[in-house]
C-alpha cells in the first residue's frame, strides 16, 4: 500500500473554491469533526485506556486458511500489533500494526508485508468501537474495530462505503 501524506481541511477548501468547480456541483463535506477528547493536541494516557479491550489474540477461521491478529497490551503511548494469515503450509501474508498517540493524535499505522507505514488517524471512540481513517490513501481509506458479543468484526472500506471487506474474528482461547 503506498504511503500518502495528509491532506489539511485548508487545502480541500481552497480546492473546493477553484473556478474550475462547476457551480451546480455542491462543495466536497469535510471529515466529520472528532470529537472533543479526540482533537490534536488533546490526547492522554486515558484515551488509550479506552482501545485495552482490542488487546489479545483474535482468530479468523476461513475454510484452510486461518487469519490471527495479536494485540499486546498498552505500553507507554503505544498498542503493538500483528496479523498472520496462514494455511498448513505456509504464510499467505502478514503485517506489523500498532495504534500509538503521537502529535496530538491517535493513530493506528499498517505495515503490510513489514513494508513502509500508513497512518490512519482516529475519528471515532466509543465503547467497543473505533474508527480510523486516511482519506488519501488508495485502499482502504477507513479501517473499523467493532466489539460483539462473541469477538468483533473488523471491517476496511473506502470513505464512500464502496470496497467493504468484513473480517469476523473471535477471540482466542487463553493457552
Amino acid at each position: 500500500m503506498p504511503h500518502a501524506a495528509a491532506v489539511t481541511f485548508t487545502v480541500l477548501a481552497a480546492i473546493a473554491a477553484l473556478p474550475f468547480a462547476a457551480p451546480q456541483d455542491p462543495p466536497p463535506q469535510p471529515p466529520k469533526p472528532a470529537p472533543a477528547d479526540l482533537t490534536p493536541g488533546q490526547v492522554d494516557a486515558g484515551l488509550l485506556q479506552r482501545l485495552t479491550w482490542l488487546c489479545g489474540t483474535w482468530v479468523l477461521q476461513d475454510g484452510g486458511t486461518t487469519t490471527e491478529e495479536h494485540w499486546r497490551p498498552l505500553q507507554g503511548n503505544t498498542i503493538l500489533g500483528s496479523s498472520h494469515t496462514f494455511s498448513a503450509t505456509k504464510t499467505l501474508a502478514f503485517e506489523h500494526l500498532r495504534i500509538t498517540a503521537s502529535r496530538g493524535a491517535i493513530a493506528y499505522i499498517a505495515q503490510p508485508g513489514g513494508g513502509k507505514g500508513t497512518a490512519f488517524l482516529l475519528r471515532t471512540l466509543e465503547d467497543g468501537r473505533l474508527v480510523f481513517e486516511n482519506p488519501e490513501h488508495d485502499h482502504p481509506q477507513r479501517i473499523r474495530y467493532e466489539k460483539t458479543d462473541d469477538g468483533l468484526v473488523a471491517t476496511i472500506e473506502q470513505l464512500d462505503g464502496s470496497k467493504q471487506q468484513r473480517f469476523v474474528f473471535r477471540r482466542a482461547a487463553k493457552q
